[in-house]
């Protein structure tokens, strides 16, 4: 895929956080993965929720300073388990998705992820797709959402396959851009770039930075 093709089809790519997130991600510049949050903790307490399925949401705690992990609840570990490649098992490819920041390039995918958690007021944030891409050149696509495990009549009830190439760089990634449903930062994304937020995906973004 080009990645030039992608930024003009795609403009703006979006992300949704805790509002009690909202203000430390802004001051912070950077969004980090669920990983890298247990690691900056130093609570080996929290080293087990790298690799468990969340079923509510999580407090990490560091220093002074509480960040809140959304729940992962789409995920059935027993559809993952017949859907994973490599010889992976559930809990590696739990591992896999929590070392990753997670964005969605198109209104339509933020909605289904803003429906989930409407009743809790998160804060949506939308930044410049050329903005973030030149600041994080890591950037990887995938074609599914990931975080969802629900079964596909075409491939005979099972859910589309999981495992280590789920992810791909724009140079390996070689399906069409419309087929993107998730863009996604290994260990950290920097967002020290234009930041746009909204409380709705229909609402009107406001310039914060």
């Amino acid at each position: 895929m080009e990645i030039e093709k992608f930024i003009q089809d795609r403009p703006y790519l979006y992300h949704l956080t805790s509002k009690e997130n909202a203000m430390k991600i802004i001051n912070q510049k950077s969004l980090y993965s669920t990983n890298r949050l247990i690691d900056l903790s130093g609570n080996a307490d929290y080293q087990k929720i790298k690799r468990e399925r969340r079923i509510g949401h999580k407090e990490i705690i560091i220093g002074n300073q509480s960040y809140f992990l959304r729940d992962q609840r789409p995920i059935s570990e027993l559809a993952l388990s017949k859907c994973l490649t490599h010889n992976w098992k559930v809990a590696d490819f739990l591992e896999h998705l929590n070392d990753r920041v997670f964005m969605w390039p198109t209104l339509d995918r933020l909605w289904r992820h803003f429906n989930r958690y409407s009743v809790e007021n998160p804060v949506i944030f939308r930044f410049p797709s050329n903005e973030i891409i030149e600041l994080n050149p890591h950037a990887k696509f995938c074609r599914l959402n990931s975080g969802a495990t629900r079964a596909n009549s075409y491939l005979g009830g099972k859910a589309p396959d999981r495992g280590p190439d789920t992810f791909l760089l724009a140079t390996n990634y070689n399906l069409s851009v419309r087929s993107i449903a998730e863009v996604t930062f290994e260990v950290q994304c920097n967002i020290n770039c234009k930041i746009y937020t909204t409380s709705s995906p229909d609402g009107n973004f406001r310039l914060i930075k």
